[in-house]
């Protein structure tokens, strides 16, 4: 190797060491206030009465405040049927924390540029649900 090309090598290899190498997810959070909008994949299993139904619609994300790595807001149906809050944590681009509505779900996404996807997942009260969405932000 020429000691130009071995002097780029060095360098190149310093500087994917000094930004973290690839895919460090403890960076600081990524901003995502602001309205994300797109759709949902939702799928309940109610065992109480036997039903298993999936649909998808429209979805809405207002994220209000991002502190720190900790974000709050709310997501909603795009008819305003159902809504509920969100809280959670930012570790570099992606967000885990709860959906809090007429029950909590784990709830979770990656934020790329302008795009959000995520899933969402409830088990309890002889409910199973789950679902997963893609927003792009407006």
């Amino acid at each position: 190797m020429s000691r130009i090309g071995g002097l780029a090598l060095t360098i190149l290899v310093a500087g994917f060491l000094a930004t973290g190498g690839c895919g460090d997810n403890n960076s600081a959070p990524v901003n995502i206030v602001g309205t994300w909008t797109g759709s949902m994949t939702h799928r309940v299993v109610d065992n109480n009465n036997g039903t298993d139904v999936t649909g998808t619609y429209d979805i809405a994300f207002f994220i209000t405040s991002e502190q720190g790595s900790a974000v709050s807001g709310k997501m909603e149906l795009v008819d305003a049927t159902h809504v509920a809050l969100l809280s959670g944590a930012m570790d570099g681009n992606h967000f885990t924390g709860v959906r809090i509505g007429s029950h909590t779900a784990q709830i979770e996404f990656t934020v790329n540029g302008n795009t959000l996807t995520g899933t969402f997942r409830f088990t309890g009260d002889g409910l199973d649900e789950w679902g997963n969405f893609t927003c792009t932000k407006r």
